[in-house]
């Protein structure tokens, strides 16, 4: 499953809690999800319109979750006791910085990440 159609999965949850539905291919657009997506036992499928918000809100978690994997991979760098000069020091609290605002940018499908200094 590509991470459009894992990002539609994850709105569709958002949309119907506990709907029991299945996607049978990948969802790049509205007529893939008309297709691909069946609900059972009668639940009603959200529009196209209702999903793409929470599309968008499913990528921002995938970029969060990133962040934070990056940001626990560079904690040491923070410690007091670690042999680092203070010109490096100040690259990796730039670099965590930049991690932290990483969800200013306008588009979740789209980051630049910053480059680690080490």
């Amino acid at each position: 499953m590509d991470a459009n159609t894992q990002n539609v999965k994850t709105a569709i949850r958002m949309l119907v809690p506990g709907g029991g539905f299945s996607i049978t291919g990948n969802i790049q657009t509205e007529s893939d999800y008309d297709a691909n997506v069946i609900f059972e036992n009668g639940a009603s499928k959200p529009g196209w319109s209702a999903v793409q918000p929470k599309m968008i809100d499913a990528q921002w978690g995938v970029v969060r979750t990133e962040r934070t994997m990056k940001l626990d991979q560079c904690d040491w760098t923070q410690l007091g006791d670690v042999p680092m000069t203070d010109a490096k020091l100040e690259e990796w609290q730039t670099y965590r910085q930049a991690l932290r605002d990483i969800t200013t940018q306008s588009d979740p499908d789209s980051i630049t990440w910053p480059t680690s200094p080490a």
